[in-house]
């Protein structure tokens, strides 16, 4: 299926810095997403997961897994974004389906907003 490769991960303060100076986001209740696009040709992850979420890093943990899993399943529909994913409330396993449909209502506005953006004038036509 798909991989999540060192390549698809936003480790430098400097990769996260040029997401967050842009300014471009997508709220949600759960989720807000940090966003640019890259000249990469494939997307890219960050997550920040804060103490004030949850006070125990298996929790943080958790909420990692499930938002690394959503985002390399659906990943491939994307074509080349710096994505942050900043986690504003703590959810469990019993929440995994709004986190889940969350998680498409945000990308699915980030990709349409992003084929609004770059329409050519002669695609206008």
């Amino acid at each position: 299926m798909y991989a999540y490769t060192k390549e698809l991960r936003l480790n430098k303060a400097d990769d996260f810095s040029s997401v967050f100076i842009l300014r471009k986001t997508r709220n949600g209740q759960w989720l807000k997403i940090h966003y640019k696009v890259n000249d990469l040709g494939y997307s890219r992850l960050g997550l920040i997961v804060s103490k004030k979420n949850h006070k125990r890093a298996n929790k943080r943990n958790y909420m990692k897994r499930v938002i690394r899993e959503l985002f390399r399943l659906e990943q491939p529909k994307w074509n080349g974004f710096d994505v942050i994913f900043r986690i504003n409330k703590f959810f469990t396993q019993d929440d995994f389906v709004k986190i889940h449909e969350e998680f498409i209502k945000l990308t699915e506005k980030l990709l349409k907003l992003d084929t609004k953006e770059h329409i050519t004038p002669s695609e206008a036509v």
